[in-house]
């Protein structure tokens, strides 16, 4: 993202906080459709709202926090689409081979996994026609791998040839959405049996939300989704509801849980149900003579200007019956950043609200549903929150002068989106009593996740669309829900995702242009540079914001920056490209459609920083997060490894799924994660975050990552890192602290390690006794640096089979087991005589 401070530096110290941030009462009755309408329920202060919307050039009260303004391309109108607009969806409904595939069964049906059973092997279930290659597919088995489990696809026609006993073999089944919307009532009544024989199964959104009728066409059942005892409420209501049984809005869990789901502080944010319920009338008025969002709208749903008593919706048909056709996530991956004008006015001491919009699509506006499933605040779902975790509920007590420990509470959160506030889900409407524990829910629509048992089995029901937002640059909900499922309800073993399973963090160094150079080098002084390992990457060109302003580095001719280069690449930085020579030009100019004038300026910038540092670069880094898909291919063709990116906010090293497919398989791209509304230096200095605030955030995401042994990238720019250089060193400081539980890692570290693990392959046997489990593990090359975490709960202390191939230690509620430089390697665990499944 682009700051430019040279001539536009804002005093940091002037600022104070004007208002605690508001925490939601444990007591407050959680749900469900009596709350909603058009503001989003963040808690934050009518005065900072109002700042945000009137564009005044000045807060309305000192030190008050600015939020974003997210505005809307047009309006959602108050009726669905007409119906020859949804019946031309309907054309499109499931292709011939899905429903081919559940009209008729296999004579001779090759056995799963080619008959060998595997205790810790998911499997997923698609139609016997489904393509494995199909992206949705490999979707699920890259989350699968990413999160350190197994995931095979089963057919249909394999399944029903499973008893459930052989079944029962393997670690849990995966219903995926998307895949497999069209189900025989023979396959379902398989899987109901699967489960009350003591099956684990991840039921998602639409999974056999439709059935064939006599003319062989897809159409809803009736009345209800015939899964709908599985998951523990009623939905698929077309019966009911028609038109309105898809909703858009937030999705709220516990803080903790939200922990669970791999949610790191900053990406959820408290949800306020009182504040979302009393301020919808005045969300929803016009400002007088301008058909604009009035001052005070507040988020995506007050972008939406949804009156009292109103909620969005999506339209849904038979080509789309979730209706995720309707509303793309996708344009969230590329917000826009700091404009030339933003840097003045703040240099001016006239900073205006960053501006969002948001393209509502096809979502249209309509009562809230009468009779959403309601649940109780005692009966949400909780788990341990560690002081860490606390993130100093946001400021209420740590800006009082209180310790973080006296801040940990676990309040309701929701997703929360860089700039944009609550992000808003297709979620079905959900309407009976909820009797399993609930995990995440809609504040209008119902039941978004719960535990269910039926018979002996459990199920996981996730009622959001996970395969379409995975590849519209959402992973995070597919990831934590997979994670959650093989934690919490199949209690596995998993292969770590962190180089010998310390967990760590990227700090990502973004130097845009001249104005940079001095903080750098005062940061260097300081001694921020010298302890850990960091990404750097650098637009190089003479100019910034458009040619010949001559505020750019001008590395090519600016041999203090050449200096500064290499000695931070021999103390062993990660110097990368930060996109195209123009910082603000490439950002605000590079586009899909325009690589032939803009691939030069990746060429040059690319060449000017690789020639100062004697190699090729691997790392990068774009102007303004602007990655267009052209550019990401060019830069993998150059053999970069490593790229920081705007979609999968949240979650860690991941590769790119992107317009619905897997783009540059040898590109790992990192996700920025947000604090809150903002995400660096520059934004909370001008907009009024505290620094207790950031520092409580910094601190919390060091402790997220060693307490879910994952890493997580927030980046920074020198001149604002180094205008609060005290919390840059705090940071710092409170890695330190975790010892060898904690390291910083650069971009091409992470992706190095990512690019081996994924040729791991791993499998579980369950030996004659009917007490031990063996793995096998090989890879081409080496298994060092890999670790299994194995579960105490389940498992005693494992024993090597094959001598010298692995090493087995106490990491606390898991067993860490390490393997070496080895190409196979095999170890056993019994099982843990306590353990109850």
């Amino acid at each position: 993202m682009s700051i430019f401070r040279a001539f536009f530096h804002h005093a940091a110290g002037t600022r104070q906080r004007g208002h605690a941030g508001r925490l939601v009462c444990a007591g407050l009755l959680v749900l469900l459709s009596a709350c909603g309408g058009g503001d989003d329920g963040s808690g934050e202060s009518a005065a900072s709202t109002a700042a945000a919307g009137t564009q005044s050039s000045t807060p309305a009260a000192a030190g008050d926090r600015w939020l974003p303004q997210v505005k809307a391309v047009q309006l959602p109108p108050s009726t669905q689409p007409p119906a020859t607009e949804m019946a031309a969806d309907a054309v499109a409904a499931q292709p011939a081979t899905q429903r081919a595939a559940v009209a008729t069964v296999a004579t001779v049906v090759a056995p799963f996994n080619n008959g060998v059973e595997d205790p810790g092997l998911l499997m997923l279930l698609l139609p016997d026609e489904q393509p494995a290659t199909d992206p949705r597919v490999t979707a699920w088995l890259d989350a699968a791998s990413e999160t350190g489990t197994r995931i095979a696809v089963v057919t249909d026609a394999q399944f029903l040839a499973m008893a459930p006993a052989k079944a029962l073999k393997y670690a849990g089944l995966v219903l995926p959405d998307q895949l497999h919307v069209i189900a025989t009532d023979a396959l379902l009544a398989s899987v109901r049996s699967y489960v009350t024989a003591g099956g684990r199964a991840l039921l998602t959104y639409d999974f056999g939300a439709l059935t064939l009728n006599a003319n062989n066409q897809p159409v809803y059942p009736i009345p209800k989704s015939r899964l709908s005892d599985l998951a523990g409420v009623d939905y698929v209501l077309y019966d009911a509801l028609l038109g309105q049984m898809v909703g858009l809005g937030p999705v709220t869990a516990m803080r903790s849980t939200m922990r669970e789901l791999l949610v790191p502080p900053g990406k959820s944010l408290p949800y306020n149900l009182a504040q979302s319920s009393a301020t919808a009338a005045k969300a929803s008025a016009v400002a007088p003579g301008t058909g604009q969002a009035p001052t005070g709208s507040n988020g995506l749903l007050g972008a939406a200007r949804l009156a009292a008593g109103e909620a969005l919706y999506l339209p849904t048909s038979p080509g789309d019956p979730g209706g995720v056709k309707g509303f793309d996530p996708q344009q969230f991956q590329s917000l826009p950043s700091y404009s030339l004008q933003d840097r003045q006015r703040s240099a001016a001491g006239q900073v205006r609200a960053r501006s969002v919009t948001v393209d509502f699509g096809k979502a249209f506006k309509g009562r809230q549903p009468a009779a959403a499933t309601r649940v109780q605040p005692a009966g949400l779902a909780r788990h341990p929150l560690t002081v860490a975790s606390a993130e100093a509920s946001q400021a209420s007590a740590s800006l009082a002068g209180e310790s973080l420990q006296a801040a940990e509470v676990d309040t309701l959160d929701a997703y929360n989106g860089y700039l944009l506030g609550h992000l808003i889900y297709p979620t079905y409407v959900t309407t009976g009593t909820y009797a399993g524990t609930p995990l995440a829910l809609s504040p209008s629509f119902g039941l978004v996740a719960g535990i269910q048992t039926t018979g002996t089995g459990k199920v996981l029901f996730v009622n959001m669309p996970l395969t379409y937002l995975k590849g519209r640059t959402d992973a995070l909900p597919m990831h934590g829900f997979l994670r959650y499922f093989m934690e919490h309800l199949v209690q596995g073993a998993h292969l770590s995702a962190m180089p010998n399973g310390v967990a760590g963090m990227t700090l990502d160094w973004h130097l845009d242009s001249m104005a940079a150079q001095q903080p750098s080098l005062h940061l260097e002084a300081a001694g921020v540079f010298n302890t850990h390992k960091f990404s750097m990457e650098m637009t190089a060109g003479p100019d910034t914001i458009v040619s010949g302003d001559g505020l750019g580095w001008n590395l090519n001719n600016n041999t203090v920056a050449q200096q500064l280069l290499r000695r931070l690449d021999a103390k062993g930085h990660a110097i990368g490209s930060h996109g195209g020579w123009i910082h603000d030009y490439y950002g605000l100019n590079a586009t899909e459609n325009n690589a032939a004038e803009f691939q030069p300026y990746l060429v040059q910038n690319r060449s000017a920083v690789d020639t100062v540092v004697g190699r090729p670069a691997r790392g990068y880094s774009a102007p303004q997060g602007n990655n267009p898909p052209w550019a990401m291919t060019w830069l993998e063709q150059q053999g970069v490894v490593a790229a920081y990116f705007g979609g999968h906010t949240g979650l860690g090293a991941t590769r790119q799924y992107r317009d619905g497919v897997l783009l540059n398989p040898a590109l790992w791209v990192f996700p920025v994660t947000p604090q809150g509304t903002y995400a660096t230096f520059e934004e909370w200095q001008d907009y009024n975050v505290p620094k207790a605030e950031v520092n409580a955030w910094y601190q919390a995401m060091v402790d997220f990552s060693v307490n879910y042994n994952t890493s997580r990238m927030v980046y920074a720019h020198p001149p604002g890192a180094n205008d609060w250089i005290d919390v840059v060193k705090g940071l710092l400081a409170y890695g330190q602290t975790k010892g060898a539980k904690f390291k910083w890692y650069t971009m091409p570290r992470l992706a190095d390690f990512m690019a081996t693990r994924h040729q791991v392959g791993w499998t579980q046997t369950l030996l004659a006794n009917g007490t031990t489990t063996r793995f096998t593990a090989t890879h081409p090359t080496t298994m060092a640096e890999m670790v299994w975490m194995l579960p105490k709960a389940r498992y005693l202390r494992p024993t090597i089979v094959t001598a010298g191939s692995v090493t087995v230690s106490d990491g606390g509620t898991v067993w860490l087991v390490t393997g070496k430089p080895v190409t196979q390697a095999q170890f056993q665990a019994q099982r843990n005589p306590t353990f109850i499944p």
